[in-house]
């Protein structure tokens, strides 16, 4: 199974701003170029006007996201941008640091595995790996998982100290995805209970019909839950061999405790 939706295939939102997008999509450019761009590049690249491309291009260079050279009259990527990297070097660290977990957790399950990383108080998918099942689930990065449904999302609500946590859950808009998703803040609280005490959270066609997600939490030093890390599987295929679904929690466990920041 593919869950994939590159953006560029995505449909237009409604509200959307066109004109950010274009700029977006102009600093992309710069961003995937081998080498620096001149107004003409962008010009003829994007079909624009001369003038309007300047403009776009000087908005860029004053916010700093681009540079240009004052002889060559080239374009190139920014301070700005070096900056942004800079500091999401720390998050990017641990994708690579639990990904060859991530991997042998797929390979022990023959599941589909994924990381979320707490980040502004939701819970990114930041990476997956790929079983060499014949089914097998393709996760989207950069998608922002519910931390009321998703697995991933309630193994690190759970594991919050309290009032952090009820913060978080005074703020939900709870959104019905499917008949078993839950939608308001006292079940959710049995929910995140029965997670702590058992280790793991469990989301049983809660976010996708027909699929299910376990996971756990990782910590920092400190303890608090910095990321989880989840197994997804087809829910039918869970009870159709005895013992399945306990090698997956068993599995997660095992390796999930090795994780740390």
């Amino acid at each position: 199974m593919d869950g994939a939706n590159p953006a560029h295939e995505a449909e237009t939102p409604a509200g959307h701003i066109q004109s950010l997008e274009k700029g977006l999509r102009i600093l992309d450019e710069f961003i995937e170029a081998p080498a620096p761009l001149k107004l003409a590049d962008i010009v003829r690249r994007f079909d624009m006007d001369r003038a309007s491309a300047f403009r776009f291009l000087q908005t860029l260079e004053h916010r700093g996201f681009l540079r240009k050279d004052p002889v060559t009259k080239e374009y190139d990527v920014g301070g700005r941008i070096y900056y942004w990297a800079s500091r999401l070097r720390e998050k990017t660290r641990l994708i690579d640091t639990f990904h060859d977990q991530l991997q042998r957790l797929a390979s022990v399950t023959r599941q589909t595995t994924h990381l979320g990383l707490f980040v502004n108080d939701r819970v990114l998918l930041a990476d997956f790996a790929l079983s060499d099942s014949l089914i097998s689930i393709r996760h989207v990065i950069g998608v922002l998982e519910p931390l009321y449904s998703s697995a991933v999302g309630k193994a690190v609500l759970a594991f919050l100290p309290q009032a952090r946590q009820e913060a978080l859950i005074g703020r939900m808009e709870f959104v019905r995805f499917t008949n078993n998703t839950i939608t308001n803040a006292d079940a959710l609280r049995i929910d995140l209970a029965v997670t702590r005490e058992r280790g793991y959270a469990l989301d049983k066609n809660e976010t996708h019909e027909g699929l299910t997600c376990v996971a756990r939490p990782i910590f920092d030093a400190q303890g608090l839950p910095v990321a989880s890390i989840g197994i997804t599987c087809v829910t039918a295929l869970i009870g159709s061999e005895p013992g399945r679904f306990e090698h997956l929690i068993q599995s997660i466990q095992a390796i999930g405790s090795e994780l740390r920041v």
